[in-house]
């Protein structure tokens, strides 16, 4: 029986990115679509959208105001990001959050979830426990209370949160991509060659990291 070939995925995107949440669950399809001819292997890359928000989070209808002034604009925004939501199995009202937190804290626990082979459900997690909730993900207390709820060590978590263990690292990542190219989030990198981005529906993800695969 012959092996199945490797596909590696990088998936550079930020927790606070409503699209990269809708990009998730498209991959996730993906992937179990991709399983029975590819082993798939996911690896989550540090990036952030706001890397200059205060660790206490800005409130979110004041940021979107300023940023999108026309309401009409905004609700279109919102009616479309629901649509694609639905179509990739991530149900969720992105209006729930009321805060913007800066996120430097849950890439870092997404670095380490990594090392536990825990990243796909701490992934999830993070992203449920935010857009579906509301939880405050730039704080200590939730963020280890997420990750020990995704099979990790929230005891241990909040200690490396509070010693601020790897934020360098993961700020340089973030950086090092903005850097190379990455303007857009969430984007997906193939095999460390092939790279695009946009939440794709899961249908056309599939086929896309299909032929990402073969360059």
């Amino acid at each position: 029986m012959s092996e199945k070939q490797r596909i590696v995925v990088d998936i550079v995107a930020d927790f606070v990115c409503p699209w990269c949440f809708v990009g998730l669950s498209s991959f996730l399809y993906a992937k179990e679509e991709l399983g029975q001819t590819f082993e798939v292997i996911p690896r989550f890359r540090a990036y952030q959208l706001n890397p200059d928000t205060p660790l206490e989070g800005v409130d979110r209808q004041a940021y979107y105001e300023k940023k999108f002034p026309d309401a009409a604009q905004r609700e279109m925004m919102r009616a479309r990001l629901i649509e694609s939501a639905m179509a990739a199995g991530a149900d969720f009202d992105p209006a729930l959050p009321t805060r913007i937190p800066n996120t430097l804290r849950a890439h870092s626990v997404l670095r380490w979830a990594h090392y536990d082979g825990k990243h796909v459900d701490v992934a999830k997690a993070i992203y449920n426990a935010y857009w579906k909730k509301g939880a405050d993900i730039g704080e200590v207390e939730p963020l280890a209370e997420i990750a020990g709820g995704a099979g990790m060590d929230g005891a241990k978590v909040a200690e490396r949160l509070l010693a601020r263990e790897d934020e360098f690292p993961v700020r340089g990542e973030a950086d090092a991509l903005r850097r190379g190219g990455v303007n857009g989030v969430p984007t997906f990198i193939v095999n460390e060659r092939a790279g695009f981005a946009g939440a794709l529906p899961p249908g056309q993800l599939t086929e896309a990291l299909k032929k990402a695969a073969t360059l």
